[in-house]
């Protein structure tokens, strides 16, 4: 009688503890993201000697009509070396754009940033928006290298 009393006790136990496990598990997943993007198309040139420069197309970014915009980014993803941000966007606080649930077509302040001449890179462009405070990768270029520097 005792040890049928004691098996249904750890399986009481055993039971609470995997609602624990799951709920704990459940409360941690991440929500889906509320921003995209458009492709993002980028490349290099040369500018001048020993100057070369990122060209980046324009792009549209997407929101869900409950969320704003809160950041986004340009970042260079060198073959060799660290990772550089060329470009970091946070709208005004008081009065960001877009006001909610449409397309953003940014105006770059420039559109055109520097590289180095002869090495080769991947461009990833990334966002926050106001219901996930997690920063996405809205979209990434090929690998491309920049051309050798004119003497």
């Amino acid at each position: 009688m005792r040890s049928k009393i004691l098996i249904s006790l750890l399986a009481v136990f055993l039971c609470l503890g995997l609602t624990a496990s799951f709920l704990i598990v459940r409360k941690e997943a991440r929500a889906e993201p509320d921003i995209f993007a458009s492709p993002i198309n980028a490349g290099c040139y040369i500018a001048g000697p020993n100057d070369c420069r990122f060209h980046v197309e324009p792009f549209t970014i997407n929101l869900a009509t409950s969320s704003k915009i809160v950041q986004f980014r340009i970042v260079a993803f060198p073959t060799s070396g660290s990772s550089q941000i060329i470009y970091d966007f946070r709208p005004d606080s008081s009065n960001p754009p877009p006001p909610s649930g449409s397309t953003y077509t940014p105006s770059l302040v420039a559109q055109d940033f520097a590289a180095t001449c002869g090495k080769s890179y991947t461009l990833s462009l990334q966002g926050i928006d106001s219901s996930n405070p997690t920063l996405f990768n809205l979209g990434t270029t090929a690998q491309f290298t920049c051309p050798s520097a004119v003497p």
